[in-house]
């Protein structure tokens, strides 16, 4: 009874070996193309998303820029040199104390230093965009804050 079990066992298993089959060459190379093509028309609308929210976030982080400027103005009564003033206390003001864990606002969302400069009664703050150089297009261009007097 046991020998017969187990030899009922070994025969199933050649069976079922024998009668398996696999994914031809063919079949792998279909699916893989198949999969290469719709990356192909994926990952620049993937990479184009991420580029846009990038932007996004700069024009957010100039707003709040923006806002800790018009704060420092109401206090002080000017515009300050140069952004570490939303870091760091400020020696010409007496009225104003940075905060060091705004650090964030300093950089846009691509990672480089905000470009503000002072101009006449108003300020200008710009992020450089993806390409992080003067100009450009597209998502490379510039980017000037709401605030600013000489922004396009």
């Amino acid at each position: 009874m046991v020998k017969l079990f187990f030899s009922n066992m070994i025969n199933f298993k050649k069976n079922t070996l024998s009668n398996s089959k696999g994914f031809s060459i063919g079949e792998i190379v279909i699916v893989l193309a198949i999969i290469g093509g719709i990356l192909a028309v994926l990952l620049p609308k993937l990479t184009e998303g991420n580029i846009k929210g990038k932007v996004n976030k700069s024009k957010l982080l100039m707003a709040e820029i923006t806002t800790k400027l018009d704060e420092y103005n109401a206090e002080c009564g000017k515009y300050p040199s140069s952004l570490s003033f939303i870091t760091d206390d400020d020696s010409s003001c007496k009225n104003w104390s940075g905060n060091p864990k705004m650090k964030h606002l300093l950089k846009d969302g691509f990672g480089t230093d905000f470009v503000y400069e002072v101009s006449g009664n108003g300020y200008n703050i710009k992020t450089l965009g993806a390409d992080k150089k003067e100009g450009g297009t597209s998502y490379d261009k510039d980017v000037f804050s709401d605030g600013s007097v000489g922004g396009e």
